[in-house]
């Protein structure tokens, strides 16, 4: 098995972002625009004719290259359109050229050996059963929204930056994290399958609205908010339904890579276990 190295400058984008697409494991994580939005550096490793990949996020201190996962990033790995064994991800992990590597893994990266306790649990719900069956997994409190008539409703008409301000209201802090945000968020609807589905109240008010993007047959919730009355009236859950309800019965998985207590807390979701790797000091 040959391994190349490549540098930024050497990667052939198109090539790559072919190879996920064709890959059984890829997510929008590891596609060279998100990388670019996210990381201040990667590197690349591939088998062959890029038919196996692993992308290689870079953080440099005091003149030292480090391996670490971007704060928006939440897994990544080695992805394929072949069989992929445990032995071939760890031969292709030890491959990595630094001394210092923490990442997380997706979730069909296995490992020979590891530590139940290093793995990462991310919510997901599979859209392929019907919308009164995925209904079932609904708490009490959940369907009670939902037959509570409230007046509200939901639409997809709110724009990116009609989003990035009513989050901002919500005393949403971190300006590096918003900055990054509204980069994916209006590259990825400009050129890709996103798209916000926002909740207002009967006033015709917004009171929560979230952010998702498609890639691979998976539906990704990039970023939730709401307002108090939203909270109230469970805006966010409302939002989500609506989408469940348009894509069920499809070939689908809605997954919650960030954090969400808003939607986990009313849906009981399955989990994906992804896995922690970790060399050197980091």
């Amino acid at each position: 098995m040959k391994i190349q190295h490549l540098h930024n400058q050497e990667i052939n984008r198109l090539r790559y972002d072919n190879a996920l697409k064709r890959s059984f494991n890829a997510n929008i994580f590891a596609y060279s625009w998100y990388m670019d939005q996210t990381c201040d550096e990667w590197e690349l490793l591939i088998e062959g004719d890029y038919e196996t990949v692993c992308p290689i996020p870079l953080i440099r201190k005091m003149g030292i290259a480090k391996v670490s996962q971007p704060r928006m990033t939440p897994f990544l790995g080695v992805f394929s359109s072949n069989h992929l064994p445990a032995e071939k991800v760890e031969a292709i992990l030890h491959s990595i050229p630094y001394a210092n590597i923490s990442l997380t893994l997706n979730h069909l990266n296995r490992l020979t050996k590891y530590n139940r306790k290093r793995t990462v649990k991310v919510p997901v719900l599979d859209l392929i059963t019907p919308y009164k069956k995925i209904k079932e997994r609904y708490s009490e409190e959940a369907n009670a929204a939902l037959s509570k008539n409230d007046g509200s409703f939901v639409m997809r008409s709110i724009r990116s930056d009609e989003y990035m301000f009513f989050r901002r209201r919500q005393n949403k802090k971190g300006a590096t994290e918003e900055m990054q945000l509204t980069r994916i968020m209006n590259y990825a609807i400009r050129y890709k399958s996103a798209g916000i589905y926002a909740t207002y109240s009967s006033r015709n008010e917004l009171i929560a609205a979230v952010f998702l993007i498609k890639s691979n047959n998976r539906l990704f919730l990039f970023d939730c908010t709401e307002n108090q009355e939203g909270r109230r009236s469970h805006g966010v859950f409302k939002a989500i339904n609506q989408l469940i309800e348009s894509n069920c019965e499809s070939n689908l998985t809605l997954e919650v890579p960030f954090s969400c207590e808003a939607l986990t807390s009313l849906i009981m979701f399955d989990q994906h276990q992804c896995l922690r790797y970790k060399k050197g000091f980091l």
